[in-house]
């Protein structure tokens, strides 16, 4: 790791079952990591990106809240 980024590489290009278009990225490690081209669509191969990974707490604490309800719809208050 360099830094508070990954270096990867845009390896190569697949579609899935789907017919989703997904970017497959090497990191120097050999780990790879697949993303929907959608989500990144100015990427080519050959290219070498810095990843960086950020939490999202507004995004994670609204999930926590949607699964604490339908938990509680599924079984009661569990809290008793």
């Amino acid at each position: 790791m360099t830094g508070e980024y990954l270096i990867a590489t845009v390896d190569r290009f697949e579609v899935d079952r789907d017919g989703q278009q997904l970017a497959v990225l090497v990191f120097d490690d050999g780990q790879q990591l697949v993303v929907p081209q959608s989500v990144v669509p100015w990427l080519r191969r050959g290219m070498v990106l810095r990843v960086r990974f950020e939490r999202d707490v507004e995004t994670e604490e609204a999930r926590r809240e949607a699964i604490q309800r339908l938990q509680e719809e599924l079984f009661g208050d569990t809290e008793r």
